[in-house]
């Protein structure tokens, strides 16, 4: 048995005012996992693999526009034998082993994944850049309101805020501001953890993902 508690604790907070409102236990295994950067960067390099879009084409010397007919006679000039003018090596010609169209997505072990995010998490809480709101809930949609509060609550950070439901209101009034991101729970990744400043996630995400990531 292990001689340390099971979970750690983490203050739930108004969202607006960022008020302490009660105290949450945070499970130990996914809040408060060792850190392990090689995980990190091995999850980083398999979701970039992914957004890739492979699209890179280049023409070979059977796609590039020209005449096929032999540029010089095969004898008589004392220069090196030539074909036609559409291979590599003049210019206008094809490219020799260039880039075409392909798929760069590679595979990552599904255990490899979760453990990414519990490292991700536990990366937030370790660093102080984890905030548990009640909930999300604001009274307009205008984008104006929701940068109020997070300049007067939060400061400037760049934010990711997590939520449960589907909050019509809450992505409206974010959709607009550049350095803040609304995701669902089941959004939730590695890249979009490492990349903002401040994680705000809703208390009822954060059993979601205990229930999803907590080790058997």
């Amino acid at each position: 048995m292990s001689p340390f508690p099971s979970h750690v604790e983490a203050f739930v907070r108004d969202f607006k005012t960022s008020e302490p409102l009660s105290i949450v236990n945070l499970d130990r295994q996914v809040f408060n996992a060792p850190l392990r950067r090689d995980i990190l960067q091995r999850v980083v390099v398999w979701q970039r693999d992914s957004m890739r879009q492979g699209t890179h084409s280049a023409k070979s010397r059977s796609e590039v526009a020209g005449t096929g007919k032999k540029a010089a006679p095969q004898k008589g000039r004392g220069k090196a034998r030539v074909g036609d003018m559409k291979a590599p090596h003049f210019r206008g010609g094809g490219i020799a082993f260039g880039p075409k169209p392909r798929d760069h997505s590679t595979d990552l072990p599904r255990k490899v994944q979760e453990m990414g995010l519990r490292v991700a998490l536990s990366t937030k809480y370790a660093q102080d850049q984890l905030t548990v709101v009640d909930n999300l809930d604001i009274e307009s949609s205008k984008t104006r309101d929701l940068v109020n509060i997070l300049k007067q609550t939060y400061g400037e950070p760049t934010m990711l805020i997590v939520t449960q439901d589907i909050n019509e209101q809450l992505e409206l009034a974010a959709r607009n501001i550049p350095r803040c991101e609304v995701i669902y729970v089941e959004e939730t990744n590695v890249l979009d953890l490492l990349t903002y400043d401040k994680l705000v996630i809703e208390k009822s995400a954060v059993e979601t993902l205990e229930s999803v990531l907590r080790e058997a």
